[in-house]
C-alpha cells in the first residue's frame, strides 16, 4: 500500500468515490501526475487558482462560441451575419466578469484587438460551414477482463463540414503556437478523432452520428493561424488502449506523486502537496522549511 508521502498526500485508499466517467483533460491530468488527478478529480479538494490565470483563454473561447454560435443562427435562418461588434461584445462581457482587476481587464482588453480581428479574417477565408460549436461527446469504453465499462466524454471547441461533405475539428489555443510535429502528435486532438470515430459526437441539425474527420487542427488565436493534421486508425486504436490502461489504474488508486519544478510551479495544490517540488517560497507557504 503506498503511503502518503508516495501520494503527495492523498490519503492510501481513500474513501471518495471514483469518478464515474473520464475525459482528456482529467486523463492528461493523469497521465502528468497521478497525485494531482487524485487531488481534483477523487477528493475534489479546491486549488489555488487566481482569476487572472485563465481569464483572456476562456475570454477568447467565450468570444468566438459565440461569432460561430450567431454564424450558424443567421445562416439558418437566412439572416445577415454576425459582425466585429458581435465578436467584441461577447468577448468584453465575459472579460468584465472574470473577476480580474480593472488594470488586468485593460490589458486584456488591449490584447484581444487584434485577435478578435485575425479571428474574422480566418472566418472569412475558410471554406468550411460550421456544423456546430461546444460539441459534447459520450463514449462507453470496455474495459479488459471483467472490468466493466467507462465512459469517455468531452466537448469541441467547433466542428465544420468541408466542401466535399467530409468533416473537420478545430480545437482554439490562445497558448504559444506549436510546430507541425507537436500538433501531429497533439493527444486532443487524437481524443476527438477517437471520440468522432466511436460515433459519439452527432450533428445538432439531424441528430446523426458524425463521421471521422477528414482533418483535425488547432487554430492559434494569438497569431491567426491554423495547423492541420489527421489521424490513422491506428492512432485512434492506440489512443482507446492509453485511455483503458489509465482507467486501471485509476479504479486501483493508483496515484503517486511526480514532482517536477515546472509541472509543480504552476499546480493548484503546491501548498498542498507534500510531494510538491515548486519554489522554496510555497514550501514556506504549507509550513515546510
Amino acid at each position: 500500500m503506498k503511503t502518503t508521502s508516495d501520494t503527495g498526500g492523498l490519503p492510501a485508499g481513500a474513501p471518495s468515490d471514483l469518478p464515474r466517467y473520464e475525459s482528456y483533460s482529467s486523463l492528461s491530468t493523469f497521465e502528468g501526475c497521478p497525485a494531482r488527478y487524485g487531488f481534483r478529480y477523487v477528493e475534489r479538494l479546491p486549488g489555488i487558482v487566481t482569476p487572472s490565470q485563465y481569464a483572456f483563454g476562456k475570454a477568447i473561447h467565450a468570444a468566438f462560441e459565440a461569432f460561430v454560435r450567431a454564424r450558424i443562427a443567421a445562416r439558418d435562418s437566412w439572416l445577415p451575419g454576425p459582425d466585429a461588434a458581435t465578436i467584441a461584445s461577447a468577448f468584453g462581457i465575459a472579460i468584465d466578469g472574470s473577476g480580474c482587476t480593472a488594470d488586468e481587464i485593460a490589458r486584456y482588453r488591449e490584447r484581444a484587438g487584434p485577435v478578435l480581428a485575425r479571428f474574422l479574417e480566418a472566418e472569412e477565408a475558410s471554406d468550411g460551414e460550421p456544423i456546430g460549436v461546444e460539441l459534447g461527446f459520450g463514449v462507453d469504453v470496455d474495459l479488459p477482463g471483467d472490468g466493466g465499462r467507462s465512459r469517455f466524454v468531452g466537448y469541441i471547441d467547433r466542428i465544420d463540414r468541408r466542401p466535399d461533405g467530409g468533416v473537420e475539428v478545430l480545437d482554439y489555443k490562445t497558448g504559444s503556437p506549436r510546430s507541425q510535429a507537436d500538433v501531429d502528435a497533439d493527444l486532443q486532438l487524437t481524443a476527438y478523432a477517437f471520440a468522432l470515430v466511436r460515433g459519439g459526437v452527432r450533428d445538432p441539425a439531424t441528430g446523426a452520428a458524425l463521421p471521422a474527420p477528414a482533418r483535425v487542427g488547432l487554430y492559434f488565436a494569438d497569431p491567426g493561424i491554423t495547423v492541420w493534421t489527421r489521424r490513422s486508425a491506428d492512432q485512434v486504436a492506440a489512443f482507446g488502449e492509453r485511455l483503458t490502461a489509465a482507467v486501471r489504474r485509476i479504479r486501483l488508486r493508483d496515484f503517486p506523486a511526480r514532482p517536477a519544478e515546472g509541472r509543480c510551479r504552476w499546480c493548484e495544490y503546491r501548498t498542498t502537496c507534500l510531494a510538491s517540488a515548486a519554489p522554496a517560497a510555497s514550501a514556506a507557504t504549507r509550513g515546510g522549511s
